[in-house]
């Protein structure tokens, strides 16, 4: 797990889950969302990979991560989060943006390990509640969830191609010019700029959102199923 933000870093100590260290990974609007990416992939490609670094709790010190790597890692972002709260709308769309970018660059470092025959991968992106910035706070919608194999998510985005193009230079999260007001309304400077993805297979959603997700072929299940979703869907894939 990759986690700064140290209440999600302890729930996964308390599930015995390693705990990623990665290089300017803060947790917060200053976090390098490439180090994230790049600390997952190398622990989930292992041995290919030198092994990452791993917080021991209650010493000051680190320790190898496995040498034969992990077969699940979660990274978790919460600039997002933040940014409802705040109820900043104009960063909150252009951080996410910008984790959209850095889930390419995850992509396109794990495809360069799946290449070599080892491995196989599966991506998975939600979330545990929505953060609206009209109110400011955590709300009661349904979160989003999408699961594909790694190549299928390459062949949405248009294939390999697509992918090669992707920098995998550390970037920062996005600023806010002065004099950009923060609390504008920004849909219909949008309204039509979004490249529009065809569902590439399970269902007809293209869309990563609440109101999109709601017409997948999963429906609505409760946050303690999502695990055994994942591993199902691991099983008739592979």
């Amino acid at each position: 797990m990759v986690a700064p933000t140290k209440i999600i870093a302890g729930l996964g100590l308390s599930l015995g889950i390693d705990i990623l260290e990665a290089p300017g990974a803060t947790g917060d609007y200053r976090t390098l969302l490439t180090s994230k990416a790049t600390a997952i992939a190398n622990a989930l490609s292992a041995p290919l990979q030198s092994c990452p670094s791993v917080f021991v709790p209650g010493e000051d010190e680190h320790k190898p991560g496995r040498s034969d790597g992990y077969d699940f890692g979660f990274l978790h972002i919460k600039a997002i989060d933040d940014a409802g709260h705040d109820k900043a709308t104009v960063f909150k769309v252009k951080a996410m943006e910008a984790v959209d970018q850095a889930i390419r660059q995850l992509a396109k470092l794990l495809w360069e390990a799946e290449s070599t025959g080892i491995f196989q991968y599966f991506l998975c992106v939600t979330g545990d509640h929505s953060t609206p910035v009209e109110y400011g706070d955590h709300s009661f919608e349904p979160v989003p969830f999408t699961i594909c194999r790694l190549k299928d998510f390459i062949g949405a985005i248009g294939g390999e191609s697509i992918l090669a193009e992707t920098s995998l230079d550390s970037f920062p999260l996005p600023t806010i010019q002065a004099g950009e007001d923060l609390h504008e309304d920004i849909g219909s400077e949008h309204e039509g700029k979004c490249k529009q993805i065809q569902a590439f297979s399970g269902d007809s959603v293209s869309e990563f959102n609440e109101i999109a997700a709601a017409r997948g072929c999963l429906g609505r299940f409760p946050g303690g199923e999502m695990m055994g979703i994942i591993t199902r869907f691991l099983k008739v894939s592979a």
